[in-house]
């Protein structure tokens, strides 16, 4: 077990800073005054941080950290760490670590016992999800594989889900995303695409899974997306006492104790273990 104080004096520490995710008055006062006060800004891309930086008044060193050399450059950043240097990592946008390079370098603070302390901000799924009309709780995907066969695993998951679904798409592959989500769920299922949050063309476009798949076949897709999927509230099919028996059966059949498999039944399909005993025994 470990403790860890955020802000303990004159020692190195990591500031996972948050950046506008497209309005740049989105930025706190605080990751501002992080920015500018921290030795070194590691940056995911450098040009694109330093255009943002500039046009926030915030001028500082950078270093880049990206996820094609995170696992090599992150000893280095440990060890500025432990030479008392505080260092702000940045995404190109949104929160840091949240489909964003960061995790590795969070593990090895921890495994160093550097501090890391998260500030508050903007982040493209919340935004969107708060916006939806969908409750909570939620699950978050972040950027799908590209394989429509893997795609496939994921949507069969949020078919069956009692909670919101929520990942990105970008706009060149979100028409065939799409039409590979509407072969796995029906058609009338509630889905909301948001694009561009917080910008000029910010947009929310709500309806079927069926109708928003249409419409982005028709309308080419412009800006990065959120998809979210509403929950599936249908009630689990009940089954009848004979199909209880079956499934008993086959469990019986593949080595499990009749006591068991009564158990492991009537658990799964949320009846009384007792009255599965008698039908069974009865049958």
């Amino acid at each position: 077990m470990k403790r860890q104080s955020s802000y303990t004096k004159d020692e190195g520490k990591l500031y996972l800073v948050p950046t506008p995710i497209g309005n740049l008055e989105d930025i706190t006062i605080r990751a501002k005054k992080v920015l500018t006060n921290a030795d070194y800004v590691a940056a995911e891309d450098t040009r694109t941080s330093g255009i943002l930086l500039e046009k926030i008044g915030v001028h500082n060193h950078m270093i880049s950290f990206h996820k094609y050399n995170s696992k090599e450059r992150a000893p280095e950043l440990i060890k500025l760490m432990q030479e008392g240097n505080v260092i702000a990592e940045i995404s190109d946008a949104g929160m840091p670590v949240i489909s964003d390079p960061g995790y590795i370098l969070v593990q090895e603070c921890i495994k160093h016992d550097i501090p890391v302390v998260p500030l508050p901000g903007p982040n493209a799924f919340s935004t969107a999800l708060i916006a939806s009309g969908f409750n909570q709780p939620f699950t978050y995907y972040g950027f799908l594989p590209r394989k429509s066969s893997e795609q496939k695993t994921y949507f069969e998951q949020m078919e069956k889900a009692k909670a919101t679904s929520i990942f990105y798409e970008a706009p060149h592959r979100l028409a065939k995303t799409l039409k590979n989500l509407a072969t796995v769920l029906p058609a009338d299922r509630q889905i909301v695409a948001a694009r561009e949050l917080t910008k000029i063309h910010e947009e929310f476009v709500r309806g079927t899974v069926q109708e928003v798949t249409d419409y982005f076949a028709k309308n080419a897709p412009r800006g990065e997306f959120v998809i979210l999927i509403s929950p599936n509230t249908e009630a689990p099919k009940q089954l009848s006492w004979a199909e209880l028996i079956d499934l008993v059966n086959t469990l019986v059949k593949k080595g499990e104790s009749k006591k068991d498999a009564i158990k492991q039944v009537a658990k799964e399909h949320h009846v009384s273990k007792n009255e599965l005993y008698d039908e069974y025994h009865q049958g």
